[in-house]
């Protein structure tokens, strides 16, 4: 039994880690759904979850057959006593110091005893397997300051300095075949950067990257000088320095200052100032409860532009280092783009900030540009791409087309 229970100790340590990447596994494939089918990569991660859940499968049975095997081995040691101690009746019986009624008697009450001792045995094996899981959890809930010590600990161990700088050097980025190839530039504090491209060419896939959610095919991301990583753990700790907004963001049922306040250092009063000097929010001075409003389940009492300035405003409030915005103004009205337009321009002087639009107003504000074609990255400000880009001057005059059309129609 000890022997086997060395080795149980493998196999529930391989079921373990085999269950929780199957999970992190299944999670990431129903949230990136729609990039699978989009990219046609639904055979090649339909195998890869096959692979996977095989493994599974293998790991599951591996623990029931280690079970079985301690199953048998009871049975074999409480049936061999039962066996044993019936001959030890029969002798007595053969013998004449005992009656046929007492050995009956006697057997029965044995048999009934080891049976029972049967299920106690199997439940003290199982609870001592158990037991360094469960000494450690309780621990866990004596010791009130043990997690926050550990997460002190980790936060010390793995956390990541202040990003003034995100340089791209030589980056191929995409699923089985490269959208973005050898892209190199560099993102500092003070500029408003864009990228641009026609859709699909792989800027929602940079974006990924970029958030240490999509591994790169070649080339590397640096700052600070450190690299850019795409474990678990890595990601979270990126997360505490970037931030990524979409077109559709979500609100949280309750106020206005209590979406605001969700992710922020500051209290109502610091907020509300900061807000003031990017020119957000200034629509709730018009409400009833101005910052108090009720915004309604997922903002469903705003509109879509005050809802995007909030979303807006929330991630400002956050105070991380890299900003990306993904068309965060493609889906609202003119006056509020023109608000979140300016906010960023203004972040922009204290943070490194990056957005992703096709919209020609953001890319006339922007100091630089990187316009995605043909699978490679033409850099350089609007006016400069508008004389030496032929594919970037033709999705200019895509939106003037689309704008004058839009224009007729109203």
């Amino acid at each position: 039994m000890m022997a086997l229970a060395k080795h149980g100790d493998k196999e529930n340590a391989r079921y373990i880690n085999s269950f929780v990447h199957m999970g992190e596994r299944f999670l990431d494939d129903f949230f990136e759904m729609n990039a699978i089918i989009m990219y046609r990569r639904d055979r090649a991660f339909s195998a890869d979850f096959h692979r996977d859940s095989e493994n599974f499968r293998k790991r599951t049975m591996a623990v029931l057959a280690y079970q079985l095997q301690t199953l048998n081995i009871l049975d074999f040691a409480i049936y061999g006593g039962i066996g044993a101690f019936a001959l030890f009746l029969s002798f007595g019986t053969a013998q004449g110091n005992l009656s046929v009624v007492q050995a009956i008697i006697l057997f029965v009450l044995d048999a009934d005893w080891f049976i029972e001792f049967r299920k106690s045995g199997y439940f003290i094996h199982v609870m001592k397997q158990l037991s360094p899981t469960l000494k450690h959890i309780f621990a866990q809930i004596d010791d009130k300051n043990s997690f926050s010590s550990q997460k002190k600990q980790r936060t010390i161990a793995n956390d990541i300095p202040k990003i003034l700088e995100i340089t791209i050097n030589n980056l191929s980025i995409g699923y089985d075949k490269p959208l973005i190839t050898q892209l190199s530039w560099a993102l500092k504090i003070g500029h408003l950067y864009a990228l641009s491209g026609q859709s699909g060419s792989g800027k929602s896939t940079l974006a990924k990257t970029l958030m240490a959610q999509q591994k790169s095919l070649a080339g590397e991301i640096s700052f600070s000088d450190k690299k850019l990583r795409f474990d678990a753990n890595f990601r979270h700790d990126w997360l505490k320095r970037a931030i990524y907004l979409g077109s559709e963001p979500y609100l949280f049922s309750g106020s206005i200052i209590d979406n605001l306040l969700f992710a922020s250092k500051y209290d109502r009063k610091e907020l509300i100032k900061i807000f003031d000097k990017f020119g957000l929010c200034s629509f709730v001075s018009s409400l009833p409860d101005q910052y108090d409003s009720q915004v309604g389940e997922n903002g469903k009492w705003l509109s879509p532009g005050q809802r995007q300035q909030i979303a807006f405003g929330r991630a400002v409030a956050a105070d991380k280092n890299f900003y990306i915005f993904d068309e965060v103004t493609s889906n609202i009205d003119h006056e509020n783009a023109g608000i979140i337009l300016r906010a960023m321009k203004r972040l922009a002087k204290e943070k490194i900030v990056l957005i992703i639009t096709h919209k020609i107003e953001d890319l006339k504000q922007s100091d630089q540009i990187a316009f995605i074609t043909e699978k490679k990255a033409v850099i350089g400000p609007y006016e400069s791409l508008l004389k030496n880009s032929p594919s970037f001057k033709n999705l200019i005059n895509q939106q003037f087309l689309l704008l004058k059309g839009n224009k007729q129609d109203a």
